[in-house]
């Protein structure tokens, strides 16, 4: 950072760096150099790296202006977003809020909704639903334009009419599939689930990892919607 001026080459030498390797070195950069690193990197990825943020968060966030604050958390998965937001002052906090799209807001709210003792503390909106019943190509349509906004790709969820969860597939399979028929067939019906008003014990939590799947569904008590998943991570 601190040898490369140029925005674009310190760009391309951060890119061989994981962003938490990234994000261990800021507490060793002046305020200075830091901004020069975000302008470098760019919105999106400076995301990325203040999502391994676990220390020091309200001074890396009070050196930002607010809608460059705003614009990074907008970035964020929603839980991840969640995280950061608690770790900053109150009215740092409320000001960045106020200033993010309509969109994002409301996924920061809808998390911040349950208590920390229940699953939908811990979903993220970050995931992949397809309304069941189109076709084969469809599917894929829909599929690749969700992936531009949403990487958690593995599981893809399937949704009846009323967005209430009909089953679940796996993304090979969905690539794989020679028709709808084969589609079809390939989709699980069966999958677990956990309600987000749910309370988070020990029993709840073995049982999920018992399901060793990427990612659960989190659904609305009162109405069965998909509101999110918890991933394995």
């Amino acid at each position: 950072v601190r040898k490369t001026p140029d925005k674009k080459k310190l760009a391309n030498a951060l890119s061989y760096y994981h962003d938490n390797d990234i994000a261990s070195v800021l507490s060793y950069l002046t305020p200075k150099e830091r901004k020069h690193l975000y302008d470098s990197l760019g919105i999106e990825n400076t995301s990325r790296v203040f999502a391994y943020l676990d220390e020091d968060v309200d001074k890396y966030f009070a050196e930002l202006e607010a809608d460059q604050a705003a614009d990074i958390i907008e970035e964020m998965d929603a839980d991840d977003a969640v995280d950061i937001l608690e770790g900053l002052d109150d009215n740092k906090a409320k000001e960045i809020i106020n200033l993010m799209e309509p969109e994002a807001k409301e996924d920061i709210e809808l998390i911040n909704s349950y208590a920390d003792n229940q699953f939908g503390s811990l979903m993220t909106t970050n995931f992949i639903a397809l309304k069941y019943g189109m076709s084969l190509q469809d599917t894929m349509n829909s599929l690749i334009e969700q992936a531009k906004e949403n990487d958690n790709i593995g599981t893809i969820y399937l949704l009846n009419e009323n967005d209430t969860l009909h089953g679940a597939i796996d993304l090979r399979d969905v690539l794989t599939a020679r028709d709808e028929k084969d589609f079809e067939a390939r989709i699980i019906t069966s999958y677990p689930y956990v309600y987000a008003d749910d309370n988070i014990d020990k029993e709840s939590l073995d049982e999920l990892i018992d399901y060793d799947e990427d990612s659960i569904p989190v659904l609305s008590e009162r109405t069965n919607e998909v509101l999110g998943v918890i991933t394995a991570q």
